[in-house]
């Protein structure tokens, strides 16, 4: 995983090449500090919990100390299998897993035992979304399925496409590329699901359409104060002068410079980030 994958990089960034001089400068670092780096790699501000994740980060950088396991990260999605919702505490999993269960049903409709908590009105309701199955619906929930488990390998033998030419493609894939962009962790989860699966139902795209990589105006608005904040404290690095701080301090300045330019191109802030050191 490339540190800056959860950010769309033009050739030349002039704010990166200056951070990433902050890392070559560092030399080596322990273990505990890549893990940090891998948190703030991990951060999506379409999450339902990015303020969460956004606090546990800060708190990592200023400890020095991770405050979360990256490998722990989505331990309890729905791509782990029909039980991983017993352990997740947020029930997004569990409402992830019943609309697993009612697609399955839409596709097959068999009577095979089902569990306790299968909830049959949803069942109805995403039946009635989707309407009187055809081929090209059925790949469409296929393709859908496939995605809300991050089974890549079906979903790119389905669109016989493979994950970067349906993101090349963007909205000419019509509703391909927006299942492309579903997530039960997203934000606006169950609303943007529920549109998709009625798009599949009139075989259209969905307009206006939330996926993976979106964000609203209060998400825009929490994470611009955000990046004041973190620019105000490495501004104040800045007038102290790179030469005079420590080993930690220098390891701080550095990442959160990587959470400050993660967040604003998240969101596509036009802020420019002070970056302590920089001529």
């Amino acid at each position: 995983m490339s540190a800056w994958s959860n950010i769309e990089v033009s050739p030349g960034d002039a704010e990166i090449a200056s951070i990433d001089k902050l890392e070559e400068a560092l030399g080596s670092y322990p273990d505990h500090v890549r893990q940090i780096r891998e948190l703030i790699t991990r951060f999506e501000a379409c999450h339902f919990k990015y303020q969460q994740h956004l606090k546990n980060i800060r708190q990592s950088i200023q400890d020095l100390r991770p405050h979360f396991d990256p490998s722990g990260i989505g331990k309890n999605h729905i791509q782990h299998g029909d039980q991983a919702w017993k352990s997740d505490k947020t029930g997004r999993s569990f409402m992830g897993q019943q609309y697993l269960w009612a697609l399955h049903n839409w596709l097959d409709n068999s009577e095979k035992m089902k569990p306790p908590e299968y909830n049959e009105q949803l069942v109805r309701e995403v039946e009635a979304w989707l309407g009187e199955n055809s081929p090209e619906k059925e790949k469409l929930v296929r393709l859908l399925l496939a995605r809300l488990t991050w089974d890549w390998k079906t979903l790119e033998e389905l669109s016989q496409k493979s994950m970067e030419e349906i993101g090349r493609q963007g909205d000419d894939a019509g509703l391909e590329y927006q299942i492309y962009r579903m997530d039960i962790c997203h934000f606006a989860f169950p609303a943007h699901l529920i549109n998709i699966l009625r798009g599949i139902g009139k075989m259209r795209r969905v307009e206006s359409f939330e996926g993976c990589g979106t964000h609203n105006s209060s998400i825009r608005k929490s994470i611009h104060a955000e990046l004041a904040r973190i620019n105000h404290w490495l501004q104040s690095r800045h007038k102290t002068g790179i030469a005079k701080q420590d080993q930690e301090e220098l390891t701080r300045i550095w990442l959160f410079a990587c959470l400050a330019k993660t967040i604003k191109e998240q969101v596509g802030l036009a802020d420019t980030i002070t970056i302590p050191g920089k001529n």
